[in-house]
């Protein structure tokens, strides 16, 4: 089962974690291939076209990134995370048995 837990994109950061592979046959299933290049894409084009700061690690089946941009950026931001959060919605859909999305606000404290 692979966990994808997408935070809102509240005060210009998102956090994303994805744990776990789909099934036994790691390297060869559409699910987590699916799962990756979404993540990868999502992560690569926020730092590459919205030179947003990532934090953290992105490894296969193991991934745990705060992304944060700019003020200026917030609109772009926004209208991303909800393109991509939809992405992984759509994949949980299509897969219930093997993708699970989780969406959760970000704490920030007091």
């Amino acid at each position: 089962m692979i966990t994808v837990c997408f935070s809102d994109c509240s005060q210009n950061k998102v956090i994303l974690k994805v744990k776990g592979h789909s099934s036994e046959d790691k390297g060869n299933d559409i699910v987590c291939a699916a799962v990756s290049a979404l993540t990868d894409t999502f992560l690569r084009g926020l730092e590459t076209n919205l030179k947003a700061q990532l934090k953290g690690s992105f490894k296969p089946g193991d991934c745990d990134v705060m992304a944060e941009v700019s003020g200026n950026r917030a609109k772009e931001f926004k209208i991303i995370c909800e393109i991509f959060k939809n992405g992984f919605h759509k994949i949980s859909e299509s897969y219930p048995e093997q993708v699970k999305l989780i969406c959760q606000e970000i704490y920030h404290g007091s």
